[in-house]
């Protein structure tokens, strides 16, 4: 990235209580609009373990804890936040993220902490088949935030914020909206 548009300046790590661990696929490791890692860089107690890569068994024994929960879409959303010392979020597209659950063993068994669509579809790197999905960013923000760690939350944003405007002028262009049928 051209040294104009660089947000390193930005880039602090702060604290969290809930341990985040980002199982990211191994098809985002070299995209400039992954937000999976810069999550991780953002948060001091937080992992980022790759799936998918060939010859490479992904082992997370040890990194859940006892009782991890799997952000993900699709359930009901929570209208009370659980106790979470784990949250595995997969870092994916939306296709993706939902078959990679079934397919890691120790994420199969977890619950599910699902929450409710953002009211406003926020800027986009990239489109999703919806409007209202998110960026693997934001979800971690939207997660900490439910679960009563704001400035966290509020941290995320603000990094997503400055990654996504930097990026949208390198590219020239900003997302164009899908069309709905």
């Amino acid at each position: 990235m051209p040294p104009r548009l660089c947000f390193c300046g930005e880039l602090t790590a702060v604290q969290t209580r809930t341990r985040i661990v980002i199982v990211r696929h191994a098809a985002e490791i070299n995209k400039t609009s992954n937000s999976g890692r810069l999550a991780s860089l953002a948060l001091s107690n937080s992992l980022l373990v790759d799936h998918g890569i060939e010859g490479q068994a992904l082992d997370l024994t040890g990194e859940l804890g006892d009782h991890p929960f799997v952000l993900a879409a699709g359930a009901t959303p929570l209208i009370e936040s659980p106790v979470v010392s784990t949250l595995v979020v997969i870092d994916s597209t939306w296709a993706t993220a939902k078959s990679m659950r079934w397919r890691i063993p120790p994420l199969a068994d977890a619950p599910t902490l699902s929450l409710a669509a953002p009211e406003v579809a926020p800027l986009r790197m990239r489109r999703g088949a919806e409007p209202e999905q998110m960026a693997t960013i934001e979800a971690i923000a939207a997660a900490l935030e439910f679960l009563g760690e704001p400035e966290p939350a509020r941290h995320l944003r603000h990094l997503f914020k400055a990654m996504a405007d930097r990026l949208l002028q390198l590219r020239g262009f900003g997302m164009p909206e899908k069309r709905r049928s």
